[in-house]
């Protein structure tokens, strides 16, 4: 009875916290509707946080691969994206989703000023770099049309090291309002940013390729 009745107050103690502890500051809330999917982020924290949201899906009326940054206030729910699932598909995404304060834990857990397992040189603004994704049409016309006409580049996929991605978010979240919808790929020269390519032929045809170095 003893036990019994120390157990009962300690639970109780414990149960609050345990819970507590599992609310992440930000975190990815996905209602799902028959006609459409929305996808939120909520700011469980006092500060506003910078969330980082990409889908890759099949089966909706409109292609779901389009990061989106946005700046989520504290204690608020923002809505990421809307997908409409297509009439008798079988709709399905994978996604990335990340917020500012969780890439600064993790590299306070790597160590400040440690060396990191991979060695990214910082973006030369003379240089054009392309950040790119697996699975990307655009990506690869753009690569193979840059690599054909001998154009000097440096191609980066987010997707193989999470130094790449932590480094495009750095410069995209310096250069957008945190309401633009951003298409792969994504390109930096002289400090400019092009993140929403519509017609990847027409970019290419009207982009002034001659400046590059």
């Amino acid at each position: 009875m003893t036990f019994m009745k120390l157990f009962i107050p300690l639970f109780f103690l414990i149960y609050p916290l345990y819970f507590t502890a599992q609310t992440p500051a930000v975190e990815l809330i996905e209602d799902k509707q028959a006609k459409r999917w929305t996808l939120y982020a909520q700011n469980n924290t006092d500060i506003e946080q910078e969330a980082f949201l990409m889908v890759k899906g099949e089966g909706f009326r409109r292609s779901a691969d389009r990061p989106i940054i946005k700046k989520i206030p504290p204690h608020s729910k923002v809505v990421m994206i809307i997908l409409i699932p297509l009439k008798g598909a079988t709709p399905t995404y994978t996604k990335i989703f990340t917020f500012e304060e969780q890439l600064q834990t993790i590299k306070k857990r790597k160590g400040e000023g440690q060396a990191e397992r991979v060695n990214l040189l910082p973006v030369d603004p003379e240089q054009l770099t392309v950040f790119i994704e697996n699975d990307c049409e655009k990506c690869s016309y753009l690569t193979d049309y840059l690599r054909n006409q001998r154009i000097k580049h440096r191609a980066l996929d987010i997707k193989k090291n999470n130094a790449v991605f932590n480094l495009m978010w750095k410069h995209l979240k310096d250069s957008v309002s945190g309401r633009e919808l951003i298409k792969m790929p994504v390109l930096m020269h002289q400090e400019k940013m092009y993140f929403d390519i519509i017609d990847m032929e027409h970019f290419i045809q009207n982009f002034n390729w001659e400046k590059i170095d």
